[in-house]
């Protein structure tokens, strides 16, 4: 019940702060974490001593010196891979890659493997940057990193705290470290002396996006042990977001701009991920902006227009971030830590994305153990904030708002819960959806998934072409064409940027297309009509002979399976042709007598996360674990399950399906309402 307590277990939002944690060059730990990693140099210590001699005796450039301690004292954790798979499967996959289409890299990836054979994780080799990397490279890296900022124009405007964590690292992950600042200056420097081309961080930014228009979004390259490399990303020219950004903040940095990857370890209402670049403009602000070709800096729609809300939005930092969690949990000895919060150089910029609350939660067991804030994930829970227990509280800042939250312990792989779930609305209080198992209802459900608005777009494109059409005769021998359905136009909404309200709350309702007919003729036939080689893919079809009238009504016929569908008023009862034929595909209805025609109303086929004619359905509530309610077979009608308990959390599985995109949901007012 909205605004109840669970036992002891409660929360408080507290005021939100969205301002972003800074660690400072110099901080806390900076000596001894230097001797770690020397002591962790094993055999190479002497090479990165080399690098400090190298600068300890240049009294007049002390920054240099600062700075290679700071680069070495935070290399600790630092690795990149090694394995005869990758000696056999780089030289061929990405030098062919850089010749495919998009659509070629999935076919070329799986022709590789049957060549080499598939990777197996175990045969993959962790290698410490920290026992590999010459004093050659390092001093190379640092001097090239500051002659690029010092010999920008911009250069008063980058703290030395900004040149430590976005100019002077020499790579973004865990690929291989390479020689890269030269190379990329050598091809983009042109910029900085370009005379159309403002000398500010942003300007150059924005032309850099459009200079690596070259570099092509995929993510069916399949698996690889790291990131790609520098050498990797420009001899392919492909690779999905993380690929973009890590080019994109490459190329910014070999021009002394600093750049930061920020990323979206799961969104927190559907499954995914997200990176993307953040351009550096002071120790206190930041423009977002998708690298390699993406958008520039200011315009990331991608992120911000669609239906994702965020629970967490993390940055990579070079440093230590002391208050990360991962860092805490180092600093206490412990090893266990969840998936997604295991990099301690990660700073919390969620507050800067999206509406934020800061939680604490209270009534807690387990004094002085871990204690996790999780969201749904495939038919899971898993932890994207965690705190300490401390006298039974423990506190989780900027968690972002309009998602379900569960409290849960964690240990080697498996969560336990630790409180109920809540909801962390856009606005107001936290509320609970507790399972009423005294006042049951009867719950009509059509998904497994929300409908994604974007969703809108690619269902109405699939009726591209298609007619409709009116005829005095069964056979259209003489088809008047009443509309033709053009290509669909992506319309920017403004409104959906900033409104958290409106995210993830689109319907497939919404795909209804309504056609005003201007100058209505009579026909006894009127029929939906898809040459060939379109797909027929319709969900409904309404024919009026007014404005405010109901649909005309008929003697369906068609060329397609079961025909009666497109008239039946049900829309899960969809008609799908699944092949290409060699001929065109229509539905027609027969009025009985001429009517005039001013109005046609038609749906595309459903989605896949629609409830499916003819696959079973199981319906689970949450009740300290997730409850069966039981199962049926869905007759493409909405699925009704009786007895249900009421103000639940729920979730429906299909038995038969092999997709993992499944919801949890309450059900308010008659409708599945997603989180």
């Amino acid at each position: 019940m909205k605004g109840s307590l669970y036992g002891l277990v409660f929360l408080t939002i507290l005021l939100a702060e969205v301002g972003i944690l800074s660690c400072r060059n110099g901080g806390s730990g900076m000596e001894s974490r230097l001797e770690r990693s020397l002591a962790k140099a094993g055999s190479n210590r002497p090479e990165l001593e080399k690098v400090l001699e190298h600068y300890a005796f240049a009294p007049s450039d002390s920054l240099k010196y600062k700075a290679a301690i700071f680069l070495l004292a935070n290399m600790e954790d630092l690795i990149h891979f090694r394995s005869k798979w990758q000696e056999q499967f780089d030289p061929v996959f990405f030098k062919a890659m850089a010749g495919k289409t998009v659509e070629e890299v999935g076919p070329l990836r799986k022709s590789v493997d049957s060549l080499i054979g598939k990777p197996d994780w175990k045969s993959f080799e962790k290698i410490p940057d920290l026992r590999t990397l010459t004093s050659e490279y390092l001093i190379q890296n640092i001097d090239q990193a500051f002659e690029a900022w010092r010999s920008a124009p911009w250069s008063g405007d980058v703290s030395f705290d900004a040149f430590c964590n976005y100019i002077l690292p020499y790579k973004n992950h865990n690929e291989y470290p390479e020689v890269w600042r030269k190379t990329l200056r050598d091809r983009y420097g042109h910029l900085l002396t370009d005379s159309v081309v403002p000398k500010t961080m942003t300007d150059i930014c924005c032309a850099l996006v459009d200079e690596q228009r070259w570099f092509d979004w995929t993510d069916d390259y399949g698996f690889y042990p790291s990131v790609f490399g520098f050498s990797q990303l420009m001899e392919g020219r492909k690779g999905s977001c993380t690929e973009m950004a890590h080019l994109g903040a490459y190329t910014a940095r070999a021009l002394g701009i600093p750049v930061a990857v920020d990323y979206i370890p799961q969104y927190g209402n559907m499954h995914g991920s997200h990176v993307w670049n953040a351009l550096i403009t002071s120790d206190s602000s930041y423009l977002y902006f998708e690298g390699a070709g993406g958008t520039r800096p200011g315009d990331m729609f991608y992120t911000r227009e669609k239906d994702f809300r965020l629970a967490k939005v993390f940055r990579r930092h070079f440093d230590l971030v002391q208050g990360s969690y991962a860092a805490r949990a180092m600093e206490a000895g412990l090893k266990d830590i969840p998936e997604l919060l295991q990099n301690p150089r990660i700073i919390d910029v969620t507050g800067g994305y999206t509406q934020v609350a800061n939680l604490r939660i209270h009534g807690l067991g387990r004094e002085g153990e871990p204690v996790f804030l999780c969201i749904y994930k495939w038919r899971n829970w898993t932890a994207v904030a965690g705190d300490w227990v401390k006298d039974g509280q423990a506190s989780f800042p900027q968690m972002g708002r309009g998602l379900v939250y569960m409290p849960m312990y964690y240990r080697l792989g498996e969560y336990e819960p630790a409180g109920p779930p809540f909801v962390l609305p856009v606005h107001g209080n936290i509320w609970y959806p507790e399972a009423d198992e005294k006042n049951r209802q009867s719950v009509l459900l059509k998904r497994v998934d929300l409908f994604k608005r974007n969703w809108e777009y690619n269902l109405a494109n699939q009726m591209t072409g298609a007619r409709l059409e009116g005829s005095a005769d069964s056979n259209f021998s003489q088809p008047v064409v009443l509309h033709q359905i053009q290509a669909p136009v992506k319309i920017y909404r403004g409104a959906l940027v900033n409104d958290l309200d409106q995210k993830g709350r689109a319907s497939y309702d919404s795909t209804w297309k309504t056609v005003t007919l201007t100058r209505p003729e009579k026909f006894r036939y009127v029929r939906l009509i898809f040459d060939e080689p379109l797909l027929f893919r319709l969900g409904e079809l309404e024919f009026y002979d007014s404005e405010s009238g109901p649909p005309l009504t008929g003697i369906p016929a068609g060329n397609v399976p079961e025909p009666s569908r497109a008239f039946d008023g049900f829309p899960g009862k969809t008609i799908k042709m699944t092949e290409e034929t060699n001929r065109s595909h229509w539905v027609s209805l027969d009025l009985g007598s001429p009517k005039s025609i001013r109005k046609i109303r038609y749906l595309p086929a459903h989605d896949a996360r629609t409830v499916q004619e003819g696959k079973s359905y199981e319906l689970f509530y949450w009740k300290g674990r997730w409850e069966s309610l039981g199962s049926q077979k869905c007759n493409g009608l909405p699925l009704e399950f009786q007895e249900v308990p009421s103000n639940g959390l729920y979730w429906l599985h299909c038995r038969a399906c092999d997709d993992k995109e499944e919801r949890i949901f309450t059900y308010e007012d008659g409708k599945q309402i997603w989180w």
